[in-house]
């Protein structure tokens, strides 16, 4: 009877463990996003159209088909062959200075002007889905990252 008893309470145990275990890592994705947007910047983005607007907490999804990967500090690019992160706090500007369609997908070449009014050649690093996500006044904003013509951090 002991024994029986023993492993009904090891059961419990176990699916006691289980429950809190999963309602850590269905509560981790909210409180990642939380955070995530805690943090992120306003940028004043004009798109292809010439269509100027604030979009407050701004984040980009660089994460492909299954899984999101937010970026909330900067914005990839590639500089060279190489790839670096520009981060919103070191950026005054940037802007699409030419499209090449002559590749697939088309490069996107940028003029990237930094905080010390340094301008650099750098171009749009293609890596999933880039789309810049946030709220305008309108409500929730999203934008592929193909369609932006400038981007400006709001001071």
């Amino acid at each position: 009877m002991r024994l029986g008893v023993s492993v009904t309470g090891v059961i419990l145990l176990g699916f006691a463990i289980v429950r809190r275990s999963a309602a850590r890592v269905l509560l981790l994705p909210v409180w990642l996003l939380v955070a995530a947007t805690a943090s992120a910047a306003d940028l004043r983005i004009t798109d292809s159209r010439g269509t100027e607007v604030v979009v407050q907490s701004a984040v980009i999804d660089y994460g492909g088909f299954m899984a999101s990967e937010l970026e909330t500090q900067g914005i990839r690019l590639m500089q060279g062959d190489g790839s670096v992160m520009v981060k919103w706090a070191d950026l005054e500007s940037l802007k699409v200075t030419r499209r090449d369609e002559s590749v697939k997908p088309p490069r996107i070449e940028l003029e990237v002007v930094l905080k010390s009014q340094k301008k650099l050649p750098a171009a749009l690093l293609r890596q999933g889905r880039m789309k810049l996500t946030g709220k305008t006044e309108l409500g929730e904003y999203s934008i592929d990252l193909d369609k932006v013509k400038t981007i400006t951090p709001v001071k």
